[in-house]
């Protein structure tokens, strides 16, 4: 390269450029891949840029007489690495950072945060169910899933040969019946690396009043019935009652 070129174009337009869109992407990559991974695994992958960065900083230092041919390769590869590594990360979708916020402060089993703990009603969001039932009636249950996540969820019930009863992409939604017997079901997302936090426990046993009036439908008919028998029985005695009273009276 000329110097007159170099030193009207590159220097100061082209290499102060470039050095800010290599720092950007630098950047971008980094952040995504700690967006995507567990708050710890964030914290460890912040630490090992920071000793990566420290550790060529140190090289550098120690050999004042390395070829820029091998410093740029080094450089270059480590670029590459970090930008694929956000690529993945990125198609993987970024964990609910603010939902996992609120969780830390409560929230049941499997993430259960919020909705009646008796709704047959599945809501999912990246990654965990931020609402899951706990306790249902046996029968033929009506399930409705709803993902309000931006990456696909499920729920897979383990007690029933791991099947697959609810699924949708991000923003998707779900419908399904299933019929239980009385017991203890867990519930998981089947996605690869979800199960770790969406997973929890269905209990589902007599007497259980479902949030849309499933269970008590039977005891409630039951009741009308007597209610109704009771009745009748109360009404047959009355006209009896009087039958007899204008029977005496005329006598």
């Amino acid at each position: 390269m000329r110097d007159d070129i170099r030193d009207r174009f590159f220097t100061p337009f082209v290499l102060p450029v470039t050095v800010i869109g290599v720092m950007l992407l630098f950047g971008i990559s980094l952040a995504r891949i700690l967006l995507a991974v567990s708050e710890i695994g964030a914290a460890l992958l912040a630490l090992l840029a920071a000793g990566y960065i420290m550790a060529m900083a140190f090289f550098v230092e120690a050999r004042r007489r390395i070829p820029p041919r091998t410093l740029g390769v080094a450089l270059a590869l480590g670029l590459i690495g970090l930008v694929g590594a956000g690529a993945v990360a990125s198609a993987a979708g970024i964990r609910e950072v603010e939902h996992a916020e609120e969780g830390a402060g409560g929230g049941g089993e499997g993430g259960e945060g919020g909705g009646n703990p008796n709704e047959p009603r599945f809501v999912a969001v990246d990654i965990d169910y931020a609402q899951a039932p706990e306790a249902l009636p046996p029968g033929d249950i009506d399930f409705t899933f709803a993902n309000e996540g931006s990456i696909e969820h499920n729920v897979v019930i383990e007690e029933l040969g791991d099947e697959l009863i609810l699924e949708a992409p991000g923003g998707g939604t779900d419908e399904a019946t299933v019929a239980f017997d009385a017991g203890e079901y867990t519930y998981y997302c089947s996605i690869p690396g979800h199960r770790a936090t969406m997973e929890g426990t269905l209990t589902i046993e007599e007497g259980v009043q479902a949030a849309d009036g499933e269970a008590g439908g039977a005891a409630s008919e039951g009741a009308s019935e007597a209610t109704g028998d009771d009745t009748a029985s109360e009404a047959g005695d009355a006209t009896g009652s009087s039958a007899a009273d204008q029977s005496e009276n005329a006598s």
